[in-house]
């Protein structure tokens, strides 16, 4: 699925529930760095995205996981992010 498509459906959620357009931004780099690693865990997220809070990047990847744009699921004592491509 282009990352257009992706973008537009989040972005109607978000204009849905009145929130900010720098989500838009947010949520692209989200799915950016996981097209390009497949595979990421929410701490590495958190750590590649220093100019936004943990609560910030976990809203906005709750909210991509909600609209199944990602796969998110807990590994032991870690979350880890899938992008809808990943064959396991």
């Amino acid at each position: 699925m282009p990352i257009n498509a992706l973008l537009e459906s989040a972005s109607e959620v978000h204009a849905v529930r009145g929130e900010h357009p720098h989500t838009d931004t947010l949520t692209a780099t989200i799915l950016d760095h996981l097209n390009e690693q497949t595979v990421i865990s929410l701490d590495s997220l958190v750590c590649l995205m220093p100019q936004y809070t943990w609560n910030q990047i976990f809203q906005a990847v709750d909210q991509l996981a909600r609209c199944n744009k990602i796969v998110l699921r807990r590994h032991r004592f870690e979350y880890m992010l899938f992008s809808t491509n990943f064959l396991a």
